[in-house]
């Protein structure tokens, strides 16, 4: 079952640009009642394993699965590119992604 935190594996084929491609993790970043309402689409960050240095990568793991969530790079995905869960990362890491997402979005953070 979806939940916001949740890493799972998603095919991002076809990229363009600087996007990521790819199977590759993604974290969820989607709120539960989006996941309750949407029930075809979610919201991800990938997931990259090199570590650029850069202050808006936070550190995830999640059951074997570890790098860099990239939160200037959120996407809506149809449900069908998820292709498994892995497991939830920290509930920090999901915060810290979060506040990330928010100023990119100059939203406020609850």
């Amino acid at each position: 079952m979806l939940a916001p935190g949740q890493v799972c594996w998603a095919w991002l084929d076809p990229a363009v640009g600087r996007e990521q491609g790819g199977r590759r993790p993604v974290v969820v970043v989607s709120g539960s009642d989006y996941l309750d309402v949407v029930d075809s689409l979610v919201v991800v960050v990938p997931v990259t394993g090199v570590d650029r240095g850069w202050d808006n990568h936070v550190a995830v793991s999640a059951a074997g699965v570890s790098g860099w969530a990239m939160t200037e790079q959120p996407r809506t995905l149809s449900r069908h590119r998820l292709d498994g869960v892995v497991g939830p990362v920290e509930a920090e890491a999901l915060v810290a992604i979060r506040a990330w997402l928010a100023d990119f979005l100059e939203l406020a953070v609850r």
